[in-house]
């Protein structure tokens, strides 16, 4: 079957609508949602099927949206159409298997059955080898940098139906719509979309090679990637090298944040190295407290099923992705931190004496301490850590409640 038949075979576009409901997403610029586009599809497939076949087809412009990161800044995030979102991933998945096999085994970003544990347990290994040093190079902006030329003569390399190569170049050239005004995407390729991975990796496939023909210990997920060396000069020497040979890539670099460390200063995607056990790093942890705080807000007016379910959500996803990590002391102590934040929302919304002794007794609390602790008026938090709301609003209770426990999943993670 030729490549573009492929794409627009039914059972690939099933699969790619199927994907893209999946991922589920806000609406782009058209404000078709996911719920409403099987209906908008139905009654519009047949004229845009032959835009695409005859080459006349047009994407929408991608909706700019600012995300705030925790630390301070924003992440730009383009959300194409809905319909560009399906028709983008059906391209992925028609091209995925024929690009894929030639990338570099030391790309681990966004390709199948790799994920960004196998980079960091590839840096790991380094260390365990006596790499004592890393080559940590920021590219800057990279999403926003990629040049569309050099990128479409790659593409091209591996994909000669022109009609699969005008449509990516469409893509790439589709524009950006910021607060309702329309601007030109002269470069870069936006993050959200369902190519940008793929993309990406085709771009970057000649940093790999090239690190590769100078036999250097690297490891790559996305934009991100490490480079293992044995002193602060052989660092020095090929960061050096490396920072010339992606100006051929017209891709800059973040001067601030690129640099030679030793192993134990550095941070790669969430993690850090502690003698040569992997650690997620202070900066991950304290996005975690963050959001943990924003879930746990005692002012937050909803349900406790709801209060749990976001909880139990959000956890399990971070420990799916932190329980990498091989250091245990901290786990218990979150628990408690986190036991004792949810029990302080639950003597918030007992604040009145009354309520808080009736529901201290019913929770097996002796008369007269929940009367004191009833009566106390010390603040939710301090009361959340004494002796007397710990036994009424006990470890088993809370689990009974729906509380999940930080230290089960780091267990699952490292021993299931």
């Amino acid at each position: 079957m030729i490549l573009f038949e492929q794409i627009l075979s039914s059972q690939n576009l099933q699969d790619a609508w199927q994907r893209v409901k999946r991922n589920k997403g806000a609406a782009g610029v058209d404000g078709l949602s996911i719920a409403d586009y099987p209906k908008w599809i139905y009654a519009h497939w047949g004229g845009i099927k032959i835009g695409l076949e005859q080459g006349y087809y047009c994407p929408l412009p991608v909706k700019r949206i600012e995300i705030p990161k925790p630390n301070g800044g924003i992440r730009l995030l383009g959300i194409p159409s809905v319909n560009d979102r399906v028709i983008q991933q059906a391209i992925c998945q028609a091209l995925q298997p024929i690009i894929d096999p030639q990338f570099s085994d030391h790309s681990h970003g966004f390709r199948p059955n790799r994920n960004a544990h196998q980079a960091v347990k590839a840096v790991q290994r380094g260390i365990k080898d006596g790499y004592s040093h890393a080559v940590d190079i920021d590219l800057s902006k990279f999403f926003d940098e990629v040049d569309h030329d050099l990128l479409m003569d790659r593409v091209s390399k591996w994909v000669d139906d022109p009609r699969v190569l005008a449509l990516i170049g469409k893509y790439l050239r589709a524009g950006v719509s910021i607060n309702g005004k329309v601007e030109a995407s002269l470069k870069g390729v936006p993050q959200g979309s369902p190519l940008s991975p793929l993309l990406a990796n085709i771009m970057l496939n000649d940093l790999d090679r090239y690190l590769e023909s100078k036999s250097y210990r690297f490891a790559r997920y996305a934009d991100d990637f490490v480079i293992s060396v044995k002193s602060l000069v052989e660092g020095e020497r090929i960061k050096a090298e490396v920072v010339v040979f992606l100006e051929t890539l017209k891709l800059p670099i973040n001067e601030e944040k690129s640099q030679v460390v030793p192993i134990k200063q550095l941070s790669f995607l969430g993690f850090i190295f502690k003698g040569k056990k992997i650690i997620w790093s202070p900066k991950s942890l304290a996005n975690f407290k963050h959001r943990i705080r924003e879930l746990t807000g005692r002012s937050w007016g909803i349900s406790w099923v709801y209060r749990y379910q976001q909880l139990r959500r959000y956890i399990v996803g971070w420990m799916n992705y932190f329980g990498l990590s091989e250091y245990y002391r901290p786990v218990p102590l979150l628990d408690q931190w986190i036991r004792r934040r949810v029990r302080m929302c639950y003597l918030k919304q007992w604040r009145k004496p009354r309520t808080r002794i009736r529901n201290l007794i019913r929770l097996g609390v002796s008369k007269m301490t929940a009367i004191r602790l009833g009566l106390s008026s010390k603040g939710y938090y301090r009361l959340a850590k004494t002796k007397a709301v710990q036994m009424g609003l006990n470890n088993d209770w809370l689990t009974s409640q729906g509380l999940i426990s930080v230290q089960q999943q780091w267990s699952k993670f490292h021993y299931s």
